[in-house]
């Protein structure tokens, strides 16, 4: 399964690669100062951050402990 978006807020990660380029943030806690994603249950984290260190949008569905 493809997982592209945080859910609780439905947007998607390429949405958010773009306000984080064109605001020049730089982690995770700048996007939820902003409350544009990962402020409810938290299950974009991984993906977020991935996105921050790659620039990737789209990812294969991970299961994390």
């Amino acid at each position: 399964m493809k997982v592209d978006r945080c859910i609780c807020h439905n947007i998607s990660f390429s949405q958010i690669k773009k306000i984080v380029e064109a605001r020049k943030f730089s982690s995770i806690d700048e996007l939820r100062a902003e409350n544009i994603c990962s402020t409810n249950c938290k299950l974009c984290d991984p993906y977020i951050r991935e996105m921050l260190k790659t620039g990737e949008t789209v990812f294969q569905s991970k299961r994390f402990k």
